[in-house]
């Protein structure tokens, strides 16, 4: 099954749980965050010779979400990310390697499509796949390029789950807070890269394992009503701590 295929088995299946007289209300805004991100592999973490070090993401985007009377929403977010790992390799004269830094950075494009439930302490839990586009991809041992060619993927399908809550709302914005985490689901290493071992191309393993980004961190995300009903739902909204706009 494709990823599309996926993100829009997804949405028919959150549809399906919508009452049919339910009250329906729209929000659009924007999000931005910062996170700590990286690639697990199972060989690399095991691997003495080998240590890592997690990079950081800094990710905004777009966010569109329809609500569902008081406890239930739908987000649908475009979001553009820069993510980077990092392996230190310790080499030795028997395997004729020195030591060096391996660095990983890619740019993606991400569809995020989100079930998010709302209680009524101003907080959320929300899950859903993400479909994240591969814009651009380098990688570095020390300062020297390496020359890729296919090694990694053009895309890859993950998960999200994340909590959050109100920090502040009036009638017609929405300023909210998350921490949000996200794991790959399919291995970010093409065929041909496993063929020569990538990551850590420079090095073997009796196995090939799995290469998965991760990605965990905390947004912001400011939220605008649209519409008379999602104007009186939002300034109506409880807040973090139990505080009300009114």
């Amino acid at each position: 099954m494709t990823m599309q295929k996926v993100l829009l088995l997804s949405l028919a299946l959150l549809v399906q749980t919508i009452p049919a007289s339910a009250q329906l209300w729209l929000e659009l805004g924007a999000r931005a965050g910062f996170h700590f991100n990286g690639m697990f592999n199972d060989n690399i973490a095991n691997d003495p010779q080998h240590d890592y070090s997690l990079g950081h993401a800094l990710a905004s985007g777009l966010v569109a979400g329809i609500n569902v009377g008081d406890y239930h929403g739908i987000n649908l977010e475009v979001v553009l990310a820069n993510n980077q790992q990092q392996f230190n390799f310790r080499g030795s004269d028997s395997t004729g390697t020195g030591s060096f830094v391996n660095r990983l950075n890619w740019k993606t494009t991400e569809l995020n499509l989100l079930y998010r439930y709302y209680s009524d302490f101003g907080a959320y839990v929300e899950l859903g796949p993400k479909i994240a586009y591969i814009r651009e991809i380098r990688q570095r041992l020390g300062i020297e390029p390496v020359d890729l060619n296919g090694e990694y993927e053009s895309s890859y399908l993950a998960g999200i789950f994340g909590i959050g809550g109100f920090l502040a709302a009036n009638e017609t914005l929405t300023l909210k807070i998350g921490l949000r985490a996200d794991y790959a689901l399919a291995d970010l290493v093409s065929a041909k890269g496993k063929a020569d071992n990538y990551p850590a191309f420079y090095t073997s393993y009796p196995s090939q394992k799995p290469t998965r980004p991760f990605r965990i961190g905390i947004s912001l995300e400011l939220c605008f009503g649209v519409g008379g009903i999602a104007s009186a739902q939002c300034g109506s909204r409880n807040l973090m701590f139990g505080t009300r706009y009114r």
